[in-house]
């Protein structure tokens, strides 16, 4: 349940953050999903627990958040 919780939440930021700044929201859920997936997966394949995989597949997902903004921001100067 967590796992799902976790990320449906992500989507909804992505998304909501995308649309803020004027970007393809659906775009931008559909990377933060898909590097939660990626994240979760692999560490989960590596070590596997649940846990820790969802929290390395978060950690992963907000350090794709901030490298879109800095894309983001970098494109507007």
């Amino acid at each position: 349940m967590l796992i799902i919780l976790a990320a449906i939440i992500t989507v909804v930021v992505f998304y909501q953050t995308g649309k803020k700044n004027g970007e393809n929201g659906i775009r931008w859920a559909l990377i933060g999903f898909f590097g939660y997936v990626l994240g979760y997966m692999i560490s989960w394949v590596l070590i596997g627990e649940t846990f820790i995989s969802i929290f390395i597949g978060c950690v992963t997902v907000y350090f794709s958040r901030i490298q879109l903004l800095k894309m983001l921001a970098r494109k507007k100067v």
